[in-house]
């Protein structure tokens, strides 16, 4: 069997790439408390989003249009919170032939974002935003969240059953959507497979940006009449060079750009959680790339080789608006079927099938951000129970943080306070009020 360095080419560093996100954490930790729930204010069920999709209030068209990326920036390894501007995803270099893998191991955070900057997790965001944006109209966005975030938004209305916490919080006219996990270190439980060794094997940080663990990425656009920004995680982008519909490169990648390297040092990455989460350094280094290579990356079994893998990533991809799937079968580690796919008209379809789906959802995402300009301190938090059919909406505990810190919240919601109203509907509208 290969050693497990085996795939590292043109001596490159053993960098190690924990993929989606996962900033690896080696010890094992007990599941954490979910933290107590606020009072109950209002309940909103499926039936009255299903009512509320298809009224007279909600006729904007729920598609997605105008989607541009309006920021990036990379994690890196360090022991401060280190985030790069604007960063660059790992390029696809795919394996010359097929090799066996070693399994996974060890423990990955649900959200390394907050994992790495637990005060304030989407401030990394919004300070890529503002810095690649000398004139950006914040004023002008209605929604700031996190794909995992939307995700289980649309996975309630799609009848899809998760649990899930949001913090939602009005900044101005804008109101952020923040994913919350029962602890900001919470780890996946009973990581197997090769969705992480695989993604190292096929993949690789240029020079600029080596040393690091994620790849963030905003996307604007508008959605029945919302206008959106939304942050995920790319898996990694293509090179000009060609790819084969196997997947492995018809020739190695050439003129790899020197990104910066001297901003960096050169040192294996390490496994630890940042120490000091109070204080995020910013970093410049790295280039942008084009919304349009970017790809999504899935490994799964050759026993799966039936299954509709596609159709479960396409509502993630409509999302992120990401048009290429890479898909990687392997049997027993040994993966000798990657596919890539170029996916925008799969995408497209599944937006038009979904239509009644998606207006709900919208629904859903008008209701949430007219309660929160509704309230006085203008925030609370939706909850889901999967075994209940109904979203929660509670009071948020005084000692949580806001969405941003102060400083950044002024200079977000300097364009405009005045609050937003969507097709003159309140929050009373569209929600239950709990007695």
């Amino acid at each position: 069997m290969p050693s497990s360095n085996s795939h590292l080419r043109h001596g490159q560093e053993p960098y190690v790439r924990h993929f989606d996100g996962a900033l690896r954490h080696e010890a094992t930790v007990p599941e954490p408390a979910a933290p107590k729930l606020g009072s109950m204010l209002a309940t909103i069920s499926r039936a009255g989003l299903d009512s509320l999709a298809n009224s007279s209030v909600n006729k904007d068209d729920p598609r997605i249009t105008e989607c541009t990326v309006v920021g990036s920036y990379n994690w890196l390894n360090r022991k401060n919170p280190t985030i790069v501007i604007p960063g660059k995803p790992p390029v696809w270099t795919p394996m010359a032939a097929p090799e066996n893998l070693l399994e996974d191991i060890g423990e990955y955070f649900r959200d390394p974002n907050a994992a790495r900057y637990p005060s304030y997790p989407l401030q990394p965001a919004v300070e890529a935003i503002l810095r690649m944006n000398d004139t950006f109209e914040s004023n002008n966005v209605d929604i700031v969240a996190c794909g995992s975030a939307m995700g289980n938004l649309l996975r309630y209305v799609r009848n899809i059953d998760k649990d899930f916490k949001i913090i939602i919080e009005a900044v101005g006219s804008t109101v952020f959507f923040v994913r919350r996990e029962n602890s900001p270190t919470e780890t996946i439980p009973g990581v197997r497979g090769y969705g992480h060794t695989f993604p190292e094997a096929s993949t690789t940080w240029e020079e600029g940006v080596k040393g690091s663990e994620s790849h963030q990425r905003m996307v604007q656009y508008n959605f029945a009449g919302l206008r959106c920004v939304v942050r995920f995680e790319a898996d990694g982008y293509f090179p000009t060079s060609p790819i084969s519909q196997a997947g492995y490169a018809l020739n190695e990648v050439q003129n790899r750009a020197d990104l910066l390297s001297a901003l960096f040092e050169e040192s294996t990455v390490t496994s630890h959680a940042p120490e000091d989460k109070e204080h995020l350094v910013i970093q410049t280094g790295g280039q942008s790339v084009s919304q349009s290579s970017i790809f999504n990356l899935k490994t799964r079994s050759f026993r799966r080789k039936d299954d509709s893998i596609l159709g479960e990533e396409l509502p993630r991809m409509w999302v992120s608006q990401i048009s290429n799937f890479n898909l990687a079968f392997h049997e027993d580690g040994l993966f000798n079927d990657v596919r890539v796919q170029d996916v925008r008209e799969e995408v497209k379809i599944w937006e038009r099938e979904q239509e009644n789906s998606l207006r709900q959802f919208a629904a859903l995402l008008k209701v949430l951000t007219a309660f929160a300009q509704g309230r006085a301190d203008g925030r609370f938090e939706v909850v889901h129970d999967e075994e209940s059919k109904v979203l929660q909406f509670r009071e948020l505990d005084k000692n949580v943080n806001r969405a941003l810190p102060e400083s950044l919240k002024e200079r977000w919601s300097s364009g405009s306070t005045a609050a937003v109203v969507h097709g003159g509907i309140s929050s009373d509208d569209w929600v239950e009020a709990h007695k």
